[in-house]
Parts: structure tokens; C-alpha cells; sequence
């Protein structure tokens, strides 16, 4: 990892902190569902209750996300949505996917 890259992971981790604190309202160390989906709201993302109800049960324990699986969930989420936005070229919210790319895209991420 070159300097760069290092300086844009450190801004991110920065800004998921920050976000994370503000969210925890409780100062529990961990983020609850509608915390979560708020946190991720402004982030811009627009994800449906099936989709949030999926990242709480796989970054989630008891129900609440800790700091470091929160920091998992942001990686992931930003990963995911530029590798669809590379592929989604009209900016339509569509992308078609062959198989063998979609694999790669999640083996990836």
C-alpha cells in the first residue's frame, strides 16, 4: 500500500468513526438496527429493510453492531457499490452481470 491509498484508508476509518459515534447514541460501543440504517442513510445509501435486516444479522451480534464489524459493514457496502457502479455505466440503478464476473465481484469484496 503506497502512501495514497494509505492516506484514503485513513480518511475513511476516520470518517466511519466519526459516523459511528455519532450514531451510538448510547456510548454502548455498538450501533443498533435503526442506528445502523441511519448511519448508512448518510452515507447515501438507499438499502430496502430486507437488505439492512441482512447486514445486521451478518455484521451483528445479539442484535448490535460492534465498531469493528461496523467498519466490515462500511468496507463492504463501498466495495460492493463501485464494483455496481462500474457495470451500471447509464447510472440506472440496472447492471447486467455474466456469471463468471458477478463471481468475481463477490470472491472480491
Amino acid at each position: 500500500m503506497g502512501f495514497n491509498e494509505f492516506k484514503e484508508l485513513w480518511g475513511a476509518l476516520n470518517q466511519w468513526k466519526t459516523t459511528f459515534m455519532t450514531y451510538d447514541r448510547d456510548r454502548s460501543g455498538t450501533v443498533e438496527p435503526n442506528e445502523l440504517h441511519q448511519a448508512i442513510t448518510s452515507w447515501g445509501y438507499n438499502l430496502s429493510p430486507n437488505c439492512l435486516a441482512l447486514l445486521v444479522k451478518r455484521y451483528g451480534q445479539d442484535n448490535r453492531i460492534p465498531f469493528d464489524e461496523f467498519v466490515s459493514c462500511a468496507v463492504r457496502l463501498r466495495l460492493a457499490t463501485d464494483q455496481f457502479r462500474r457495470r451500471d455505466t447509464a447510472q440506472t440503478g440496472s447492471a447486467q452481470f455474466l456469471y463468471d464476473d458477478f463471481m468475481q465481484v463477490v470472491m472480491y469484496i
